[in-house]
């Protein structure tokens, strides 16, 4: 009798086996996969923090070349300009990249998780729409974000701390948006439908803290908007970029004909919770 049995459960392993495999077994598989391209994409975003950074310390260089030759304007200054804004744009176009990079590997992961793990997903989807931000391609971030928001309000969900962090995100990506479209010369009725959509989310946000230190950097991104929208452009020219913002001239950031307001929500609406992108850092 047991040599019977053995026998059984030896012939039904590999029906036991496929089963596994096609059922939890697979879950389980793209689980370990999806683990290794979150993996790969937080080593990715690390990269890309470092990138950015360097492009940072490189812009506020000719920041300071560009200034210096404003004051003497010789031909030795000249000089010094070009080759600090050659370096700066050379390092902003490696940090876009990188970001890039960073952004594909987000979307594997992404498209690699099971459909059950609803809560990672959605991390791992704000962290791409971060990345395509900060790789210049602003209007494809902030729309995404704003799909994500827009789906969770027809289910009916309450916004929990991920959802704040993606409309942390989004607020911040239309804010880089209104100014890269200000420097280029962008008639005001666009950049500054832009700079109100970052205004009215980082509002949003800081009146619906219940933490203090949480709405207090809030607030501070909300003034950087506000010093946006009341500054001359010859002000800004004069003034560090934002630390993680890209280049460009804001093309594309506009919401679409047809397209939701990305207004928050009225503050009745608001729930506890708070994101963690920390205060738009600026250099002044």
């Amino acid at each position: 009798m047991p040599r019977k049995v053995l026998w059984t459960i030896w012939a039904l392993l590999p029906i036991f086996g496929l089963s596994f495999h096609y059922g939890p077994g697979q879950e389980l598989d793209r689980r370990r996969q999806a683990a290794k391209l979150i993996e790969a994409s937080v080593a990715a975003q690390a990269r890309a923090e470092v990138a950015q950074t360097e492009a940072y310390e490189k812009h506020l260089a000719g920041l300071q070349a560009r200034l210096a030759h404003f004051s003497a304007n010789t031909p030795d200054t000249a000089a010094v300009a070009g080759a600090a804004g050659a370096a700066e744009n050379t390092a902003y176009a490696v940090a876009a990249e990188a970001w890039r990079a960073a952004a594909e590997a987000y979307g594997k992961a992404q498209e690699a998780l099971p459909a059950s793990d609803v809560a990672l997903a959605r991390r791992v989807r704000v962290s791409k729409a971060s990345a395509l931000i900060r790789a210049g391609q602003i209007g494809t971030g902030v729309q995404d974000l704003q799909d994500m928001l827009d789906a969770a309000a027809d289910a009916g969900e309450k916004e929990d701390d991920v959802a704040r962090a993606a409309r942390e995100e989004m607020a911040a990506g239309y804010y880089y948006g209104a100014r890269l479209m200000r420097l280029a010369g962008k008639p005001a009725q666009e950049w500054r439908q832009v700079s109100g959509i970052a205004r009215q989310n980082f509002r949003y946000l800081a009146e619906s803290s219940p933490n203090q230190a949480e709405a207090k950097h809030l607030t501070n991104n909300l003034e950087l908007v506000l010093n946006l929208e009341q500054s001359s452009v010859e002000d800004l020219q004069g003034k560090a970029q934002p630390r993680n913002s890209p280049r460009g001239n804001g093309s594309g950031i506009l919401p679409g004909p047809g397209r939701r307001s990305p207004r928050p929500p009225r503050r009745g609406d608001a729930r506890n919770g708070a994101s963690g992108t920390g205060e738009i850092e600026g250099g002044w």
